[in-house]
C-alpha cells in the first residue's frame, strides 16, 4: 500500500487496486504515519522512495 502512496496513488485508487474501502485504506496509511513518527503521507512517500521500495511490485503492494 504505500508503495502506490508514493507513485502518487490517492485513496480511492489504492482502495480499488487493492479492492479495499477508502476508508480501509486511509486507515492504514493513518497507522503508518503514526508508527513513523510523520506528519503527512508526502512524508510516508518519500520514506518509501528513499528505502528504494517505491518501485517493486504491483501498483497496491506494500
Amino acid at each position: 500500500m504505500t508503495r502506490a502512496l508514493a507513485r502518487g496513488l490517492s485513496n480511492a485508487e489504492i482502495g480499488r487496486a487493492l479492492r479495499l474501502t477508502e476508508t480501509t485504506v486511509k486507515a492504514h496509511i493513518s497507522r503508518s504515519l503514526t508508527k513513523l513518527n510523520l506528519t503527512n503521507r508526502v512524508q510516508l512517500a518519500i520514506l518509501v522512495h528513499d528505502a528504494g521500495l517505491a518501485d517493486e511490485g504491483a501498483p497496491g503492494d506494500g
